[in-house]
């Protein structure tokens, strides 16, 4: 039997497995084409800048899961290495069929037709041209494709059997077939390449047919086909065909450059786990097999880095290419980095998120776009280069400066793309260009300004868009403003400040619609549209844009049932519109927000989607009610809440948001009762979070309850009341809820609610929680628990409340201690006036006979440090007031008292000599009070008080406050002197002259004694004297 003979046989038993398409359904398979095959040829060698058809999610047009294009790191097609037949295909679409979109299915009916070419008269042109033609379908990358491919294949074998000797059946055919099953993106593509390669690879052992010889380029098309699909086994196969190729006994099969690319392509794809560590040993490898690296080497393992979403993956595939610089420039040619190299850079700092990324980026474009001589890269970009990078710029944390880069960016991809389109004009170039108007560009570019907040964003949207617009014109139809361009303007409207932002809004919306109506199909509005207008409206405020919004999806709804819009309102619109009314202060707003919550159910009976109220929904009516002050309705609605959530409506779960504004609508009541109510809500919320852990109180929850204490003066217990809920924070946080942190805030409040309390032990009580701060700090790391100016300016207030004899020893004490560590280094204790001045204020109200010259020490030493650097801000007339206020409730000892009085008397000289200082009526005020209590021979109690009261009218500062203080602390005789200048307006008044004078208010006084002159320094006549 001859080599021919056993061919035969092998082949019929081995091709009938393939289940071939029978002739009979040749028409229909391949007249199919006619609408099955309308997408353009893709050339495997293609580079990343023909990944045109990249697919877009809602916010970038590069998806996560596919960020470039499928063969952009793969070294090149398998069948790009074959023979220069595929070339004489070419010839022949080029020749006997003119070319037009049928021309394939044309040529291929024609060449089945076994009336025109009848079995066993097949020349050896025509199998040329058939497999040309395999060649061709193998473009379309489809199913019907690839079982073309296959009857065409079948064709050759049909011609062998029936005896024509000019026929043979070769490797390269069934190649050719096994790469149009790779791909064809069909499941089990590549298991049926693979079925194939195998069978040619027994069919070839069997025979020893040389025709049939297995070779690199076919073990690579295989491995390829497992490198495009999605099986789970894929990375194993490759690794297996890898395995044959090193263990294949002959030189026809050798692990190549592309073997190995496709391999570490397939791990990047598979998102394998390993992929990284096992893509570096197959780098490895090559060197160990002689198998020389090349761009496309490199470019496979920056897409291995890339995709494997770890952390150093930018810095490792900007390693690579730093190597392939490095190498290039040693001579090595096939190092040499390309755009593809570049571009997977950007690819993996496009998914960092961070601003240093988008300024990399921005930077590494730049460069790319400069000449060598210049500092630039020996590379020019492509579109994918500033799609990156503009997808880059867009993601940066920093939403301003990123909007910013973005759009620079985009203005200089629309300048090249206008460079590039003249250039090839000029030439009369039918090659692609490499840079193109992206329409998604435009759409990141806008989003980002939509989302950046900037003054300027709806200006520069517009802008972008009104370009847009022109180059469709212009006939760039590919970049008219989408759907997702207007939306990103609305978005932009809607996140804007300023007046008449929903009309504004609404006006862009019906201007869509008028595209529409005028046939640009792009422009349909969508859900988005109209909830960025509600949005908007929300945002606008007022009982109008309420209304307004009511109106607006009320038109959804109209337009929905006249099938002009694809979805109805949903949740999310009825629920801004409810927002819209809970904010809008009008006195129907609680009704209205009803309304729609009963509306939203009847259309969720209905059986409209979407439309139950959530959540969200339920918060908008608990916050209208909580701005209403209708504490136990808010409380009621909760708990209705709760019972609907335990009947199956998950959607009305509350969340903290719903149980906070309750706890917050109590301590904003006027409930007699309402901290403990509020209490029980938090004690409520604790229990949900126990069922609900997503559901958690936070610090807020409690400190709104214990500044409702604080807020409280006329309840007895609210220092206790404070302090207990913050213990109860605090015991939480120790039991390991982490989320209810105590804070500085938490611990100011309960200690100045024993202050404004005026609460007996307040001195101790902040002393206590001042040591449990200093503790939960030490013990827990509580950094927001540091103790700093304003703890201790707290615990020295609660001291100056506290009417403790010792209260003015115990905060001074605490002050030097501040200054102390201040001196050794611990600026976060530094002393303000504020401090001095609670000090003073501490000793002016303690029961201490030392009180007016520990505090008058005080002063001085504010005034000391302050000339010494230590101190912020210059002692002001508080401080000086104190200390007068310390003097004039002295009450001791005559000597005492005589040393009280004169330093009143200094205090009050100086206050009235610094330039600096400007006295008060409360300093003249108390002054006077003490030349009228302080035990003091008379002659210097009336000539100071006369000096003050004096000095006082000539300042303008004499109110209720100093005429009362001076009708207490004047002798008779001397207050009908002092007063004298006032009778003549007292003529309303009766009695006797006393009488008068106890009568006489300011209105009486006159006019110049009142003005409040107290800004211009004006000399005092007879001054402030001492006691001699």
């Amino acid at each position: 039997m001859s080599r021919k003979q056993i061919l035969l046989i092998l082949f019929s038993v081995r091709y009938l497995s393939f289940d071939v398409f029978p002739l009979s359904s040749r028409s229909a398979t391949v007249r199919s084409g006619r609408t099955l095959h309308s997408t353009l040829p893709r050339i495997l060698s293609a580079t990343l800048s023909s990944s045109d058809d990249q697919g877009y999610d809602d916010d970038e047009f590069i998806d996560d899961e596919d960020e470039v294009d499928d063969d952009a790191h793969v070294m090149a097609s398998p069948l790009s290495q074959l023979p220069s037949e595929e070339a004489q295909g070419e010839d022949f679409s080029k020749g006997s069929f003119a070319r037009n979109e049928l021309w394939l299915e044309d040529a291929t009916e024609e060449f089945l037709d076994v009336e025109k070419i009848p079995i066993g008269t097949m020349a050896q042109s025509d199998v040329e041209t058939t497999t040309g033609l395999m060649a061709a379908w193998v473009r379309r990358q489809s199913v019907e494709a690839a079982l073309t491919v296959e009857q065409l294949l079948k064709r050759v074998v049909d011609d062998m059997r029936a005896g024509n000797p000019d026929v043979h059946v070769t490797a390269r055919m069934y190649t050719i077939a096994i790469d149009a099953w790779a791909k064809s993106g069909a499941n089990g593509g590549a298991e049926r390449a693979q079925t194939i390669h195998d069978s040619m690879i027994e069919m070839y052992k069997q025979s020893g047919d040389p025709l049939l010889a297995p070779s690199t380029i076919s073990f690579n098309t295989v491995m390829n086909g497992w490198r495009r699909c999605s099986d789970d086994r894929a990375v194993a196969k490759a690794e297996e065909i890898l395995k044959q190729m090193i263990e294949w006994e002959g030189d026809d099969v050798k692990p190549d450059a592309l073997s190995f690319s496709t391999l570490m392509d397939a791990y990047a794809r598979a998102r394998n786990p390993n992929a990284v560590e096992r893509a570096e040993e197959l780098f490895e490898m090559m060197v160990q097999l002689g198998v020389k690296r090349n761009v496309y080497t490199y470019s496979a393992l920056q897409n291995v880095y890339v995709r494997s979403g770890r952390n150093e993956a930018p810095a490792k595939a900007l390693a690579v290419l730093h190597r392939m610089l490095d190498l290039f420039s040693n001579g090595d040619v096939f190092a040499k980095p390309n755009c593809i190299s570049y571009n997977a850079v950007l690819n993996a700092y496009s998914r960092t998120r961070k601003k240093e990324s988008a300024q990399f980026c921005h930077e590494m474009l730049q460069r790319m776009e400069l000449p060598v001589e210049k500092g630039g890269y020996d590379v020019e970009p492509d579109r994918l280069s500033y799609a990156l990078t503009i997808l880059t710029c867009s993601r940066c944390p920093d939403a301003a400066l990123g909007a910013d880069l973005a759009e620079a960016n985009l203005n200089k991809m629309e300048r090249r793309a206008k460079v590039e389109a003249q250039k090839r004009e000029e030439v009369s170039s039918a090659a692609p260009p490499a840079v193109t108007l992206d329409l998604e560009c435009f759409n990141v570019v806008l989003t980002a300004l939509s989302r950046s907040r900037k003054a300027d964003a709806v200006s520069r949207c517009l802008a972008i868009i009104k370009r847009m617009e022109r180059y469709a014109e212009e006939g760039h139809s590919q970049v008219r403003p989408s759907i997702r361009s207007w939306n990103a303007m609305l978005n932009a409207l809607s996140r804007s400040k300023g007046n008449c932002l929903g009309e504004k809004a609404e006006r862009v919306l019906n201007y869509i619609f008028d595209l529409r109506k005028k046939g640009v199909s792009e422009a349909k509005p969508d859900a988005f549209s109209f909830a960025a207008v509600l949005t908007a409206y929300q945002r606008s405020g007022g009982a109008d844009a309420a209304k307004r919004a009511d109106q607006i999806v009320r038109r959804m709804e109209e337009l929905y049932d006249k099938g002009e819009l694809d979805k109805p309102p949903d949740v999310y619109h009825y629920t801004i519109v409810a927002t819209a009314w809970s904010r809008s202060k009008h006195e129907t707003a609680c009704e209205r927000c009803v309304q729609i919550l009963s509306h939203m159910k009847e259309r969720h009976q209905a059986g409209f989607p979407d439309v139950n109220p959530n959540v969200r929904t339920y918060n908008a009516l608990l916050d209208v009610l909580c701005r209403l002050k209708e504490a136990e309705k808010a409380e009621q609605l909760l708990y209705h809440m709760l019972a609907l959530a335990r009947s199956g409506d998950m959607g009305a779960n509350p969340d903290s948001f719903s149980f906070n504004s309750v706890i917050n609508a109590f301590t904003h009541s006027t409930l007699r009762d309402a901290g403990k109510r509020a209490e029980s809500v938090l004690e409520r919320f604790l229990e949900f979070s126990e069922e609900f852990p997503e559901v958690k109180p936070d610090s807020r929850s409690f400190t709104n309850i214990i500044a409702y204490y604080y807020r409280s003066k006329d309840l007895l217990d609210a220092p206790y009341r404070a302090e207990y809920v913050f213990n109860r924070l605090v015991s939480l946080y120790k039991a390991g809820n982490t989320d209810l942190e105590p804070n500085s805030f938490a611990v100011n409040t309960v200690m100045d609610t024993y202050a404004i309390h005026r609460h007996p032990d307040a001195g101790e009580c902040a002393e206590r929680l001042l040591r449990l701060m200093k503790n939960l700090r030490d013990d827990y790391g509580i950094n927001g628990l540091e103790v700093n100016t304003g703890i201790m300016n707290t615990v020295l207030n609660a001291w100056a409340s506290s009417g403790d004899d010792n209260a003015g020893r115990r905060a001074d004490d605490r002050l030097q201690e501040m200054e102390q560590k201040y001196d050794d280094g611990c600026v976060e204790l530094r002393p303000n006036t504020r401090s001095y001045c609670l000090v003073i204020s501490a000793w002016s109200k303690s029961g201490s006979p030392e009180k007016a010259g520990r505090a008058y020490e005080v002063l001085n030493r504010m005034q000391d440090r302050y000339a010494e650097g230590k101190l912020n801000g210059r002692p002001g007339e508080q401080a000086y007031s104190l200390v007068v206020n310390a003097c004039a409730f002295t009450s001791c000892s005559p000597e005492v008292e005589a040393s009280a009085f004169k330093i009143a008397v200094d205090v009050m000289t100086k206050m009235a000599k610094n330039r600096s200082l400007s006295p008060t009526s409360v300093a003249f005020g108390w002054f006077i009070q003490a030349c009228g209590s302080l035990r003091v021979p008379e002659h210097v109690k009336e000539k100071n008080l006369e000096s003050a009261f004096n000095a006082c009218c000539e300042r303008g500062l004499v109110n209720n406050f100093v005429l009362g203080k001076l009708k207490a602390s004047a002798p008779e005789s001397l207050l009908k002197r002092l007063l004298a200048p006032a009778t003549g307006n007292a003529s309303d008044l009766d009695g006797t002259t006393d009488d008068i004078m106890e009568k006489i208010t300011v209105p009486h006084l006159p006019p110049e004694w009142t003005s409040r002159k107290g800004d211009e320094k004006l000399e005092i006549q007879n001054g402030f004297s001492n006691v001699k």
